[in-house]
C-alpha cells in the first residue's frame, strides 16, 4: 500500500474509495432498495470511463514502457481485477452466496491482495477469505512457493522477454503477404508465457502464506486442437467471470433464453471490451464469438477418437487462425494490418539473422518447458517438482538458476503488456 501510494497516488486513493464503496453497498444490498445495480453501475462505470481515457491518450503504451520505471503517476494499475473482485462480490451477497465482510479490512484485504491485484487471477471472496483466516508459513509453502516464483521468472527472463525482443523486430520489419502470420504467431507465444509467467510468479508469493491462488492457464495450452479446448484453458478465471456474472445471469430471462449463441456473441465482444474499449478489441471478441460459435454448429468440441494426425491437424488449425486474431489484437490501426497482409509476400530474412541466436534458444528452452507441463500432468509445477528426487530437484534448481543468468534478458526494460489491462 505504501509503495502504491508514493508511486500511484490515484491508484492508491481509488482503491480505498472503491473497497469503502463495496463495503457499504454489501451491507446495503440485501434491502428494498436497488442498491446492487447502483454499487454495480458506480464501480463498471467508472472503469469504462478510464478504459475510455486510456483509449483517448496514445501515448499510453504499457509494451514500450520499462516495468521498473515510471509508469505514470496519474495511472492506475490493476483497476479491472478490483472492479471485477468487487463486483462478484457484490452479486454473491445478493444471490446469498455469502454474507457481507463482517470487517471493512477483511474486504480490503481481499480487494487489494497483492499477488492478484495487478495480473489475477479473479477469485472470489469466499475462496480467499477462509485461506487468508488459516494463512502462516512452514517449510512446505516456502519451499513450493519458492519453486513457483523460480519457474515464473525462469518463463519470463529467458522465454518471454526473448519473445518480445523478437515480436518487436518482426513488427518493425518490411515483412508482407502471408509472412505477417508470423508476428501474430510470435506474439501468440510471447503472451502466454508472459502472463503466465506473472501468474507463476504470483502464486509462488502467495503460496509462502499458505494461500493458493487458481490457476489461470492449462498447461499445454498452446497446443489446443480446437478454439473449445483454448479457452477452456485460457485465462481461465475471467472467462469464469463473464460465465457466471453475465451469461448465466442474462440467460435467464427469456429473451435470451431463445437466443443462447447472441448471448455467447455477446459475452465474448464484452471479454475484448474488457481489454480496451475500441474497434480493434471489439472485433477481436467477434471474432472470436464467431470461432466458438461455429465450432458449436459444428460439432467440433464433440469427443472423437483423436489420432496423431488429426491431433497435429488440429493444432495446426487453430495456431492459424488464432495468429490471425492476435495480428487483430495487436494492431490498432486495421487498415494497417491489411495494406501489410495484402504486400508482396516477404519474410524479413535480415532480422531472422540478427535473431538467430535467440531462436535457437527460444526452441530449445520451450521444448524443455513443453516437456515439464507433458510430465507434470495434472499437477501443478511445484507439486510436480516435489515428486522429483532430492538430488534431481537440485541439479533442476541449479539448471534454472543458470539458464535465467546465461540466457535471461535484463536489457531493454521487461516488457509486461498484460498489466496495461
Amino acid at each position: 500500500m505504501l509503495t502504491i501510494g508514493i508511486f500511484m497516488p490515484l491508484t492508491l486513493f481509488f482503491f480505498l474509495v472503491g473497497s469503502g464503496i463495496t463495503f457499504w453497498m454489501g451491507n446495503k444490498i440485501q434491502s428494498s432498495f436497488p442498491w446492487i445495480g447502483l454499487g454495480i453501475g458506480t464501480l463498471i462505470g467508472f472503469l469504462i470511463v478510464y478504459k475510455l481515457k486510456e483509449s483517448w491518450i496514445d501515448h499510453i503504451s504499457l509494451l514500450e514502457v520499462n516495468f521498473w520505471g515510471n509508469t505514470g503517476i496519474w495511472q492506475i494499475v490493476g483497476l479491472s481485477f478490483f472492479v471485477f473482485n468487487a463486483v462478484s462480490y457484490l452479486m454473491d451477497i445478493r444471490r446469498r452466496f455469502i454474507k457481507p465482510a463482517d470487517s471493512f479490512f477483511k474486504l480490503m484485504l481481499y480487494l487489494l491482495y497483492f499477488p492478484t491485484l495487478h495480473a489475477g487471477p479473479l477469485h472470489r471472496f469466499s475462496y480467499l477469505n477462509e485461506q487468508f483466516d488459516q494463512a502462516n508459513i512452514s517449510e512446505k509453502s516456502l519451499s513450493n512457493g519458492m519453486r513457483l516464483i523460480l519457474w515464473g521468472l525462469f518463463k519470463n527472463l529467458v522465454l518471454a522477454q526473448r519473445l518480445s525482443h523478437l515480436f518487436l523486430s518482426l513488427k518493425e520489419s518490411d515483412i508482407g503477404g502471408w509472412w505477417t502470420l508470423l508476428i501474430g504467431f510470435v506474439f501468440f507465444f510471447y503472451i502466454y508465457f508472459s502472463f503466465s509467467s506473472y501468474v507463476d510468479f504470483f502464486q509462488g508469493i502467495s503460496e509462502i502464506f499458505n494461500v493458493q491462488l487458481k490457476d489461470n492457464f492449462h498447461k499445454r495450452v498452446y497446443f489446443s486442437i480446437n478454439r473449445h479446448e483454448f479457452w477452456k484453458g485460457w485465462h481461465i478465471t475471467l472467462n469464469e467471470w463473464f460465465r457466471d456474472y453475465f451469461f448465466y445471469w442474462q440467460i435467464k430471462f427469456q429473451f435470451w433464453r431463445n437466443k443462447p449463441y447472441l448471448l455467447l456473441l455477446l459475452t465474448y465482444m464484452l471479454i475484448g471490451l474488457w481489454h480496451g474499449i475500441s474497434w480493434q478489441y471489439l472485433l477481436w471478441g467477434l471474432l472470436s464469438g464467431c470461432w466458438i460459435i461455429l465450432e458449436k454448429i459444428g460439432k467440433v468440441t464433440e469427443k472423437v477418437t483423436v489420432t496423431h494426425i488429426s491431433k497435429y491437424a488440429g493444432i495446426f488449425y487453430h495456431l492459424f487462425f488464432c495468429s490471425i486474431l492476435a495480428l487483430i489484437f495487436i494492431f490498432p490501426n486495421i487498415s494497417q494490418l491489411w495494406n501489410i497482409c495484402s504486400n508482396e509476400n516477404n519474410l524479413p530474412l535480415e532480422v531472422l539473422k540478427l535473431h538467430q541466436r535467440n531462436i535457437g534458444v527460444l526452441l530449445f528452452m520451450f521444448i524443455l518447458v513443453d516437456i515439464f507441463h507433458m510430465n507434470a500432468k495434472g499437477l501443478r509445477i511445484d507439486e510436480y517438482f516435489g515428486t522429483i528426487a532430492t538430488w534431481k530437484r537440485r541439479i533442476l534448481y541449479l539448471s534454472l538458476c543458470s539458464f535465467i543468468i546465461l540466457f535471461g534478458v535484463f536489457s531493454g526494460g521487461i516488457d509486461n503488456y498484460y498489466l496495461r489491462f
